[in-house]
């Protein structure tokens, strides 16, 4: 009887921590709504960063150990999209969706979402692309910082 009393207290001592893991790892926050805004404010702050040609901007907003993927497959780690940001022509650009966001932890999101934009290198033909956004972002010392960002391309 002793032991089947200490094994049903280790089974519910079990549950317990993997209740409080799992609500750990789905963290919720507290106002889904204004993290979104953060987010595609960071976003959108991003995206003129390129079209001024802002490398100090770029840099405080891209993660050390960032990757960048464009829509056509080119690859990007931090230095290179750094170095690639003053040949690079951002004529314009117009946001399709206000976003989503996926939560995985509290410090960890995956923003979503559709932008039109007009593109070219430097002194050459610009090009229309239309693509389906994703950047997850986490949070470091408090600070938001953009891992990954990808795209794919929309109809």
């Amino acid at each position: 009887l002793g032991r089947m009393i200490a094994g049903r207290r280790a089974l519910i001592a079990m549950a317990a921590a993997l209740a409080a893991w799992s609500s750990g790892t789905m963290a919720q926050p507290a106002d889904p709504a204004a993290l979104l805004k953060t987010l595609m404010d960071l976003e959108k702050e991003s995206w003129q960063f390129v079209k001024d040609k802002n490398i100090a901007g770029m840099q405080n907003y891209m993660a050390d150990d960032g990757l960048q993927i464009f829509s056509d497959g080119t690859r990007f780690d931090k230095p290179q999209f750094l170095k690639f940001m003053p040949d690079f022509r951002l004529d314009s650009i117009a946001y399709d969706t206000a976003g989503e966001i996926k939560v995985w932890t509290q410090d960890v999101v995956t923003l979503f979402y559709r932008v039109t934009y007009v593109s070219g290198v430097k002194d050459g033909k610009a090009s229309t692309f239309k693509v389906m956004s994703s950047n997850t972002y986490v949070r470091r010392s408090g600070k938001w910082w953009s891992v990954l960002y990808q795209e794919t391309p929309a109809p």
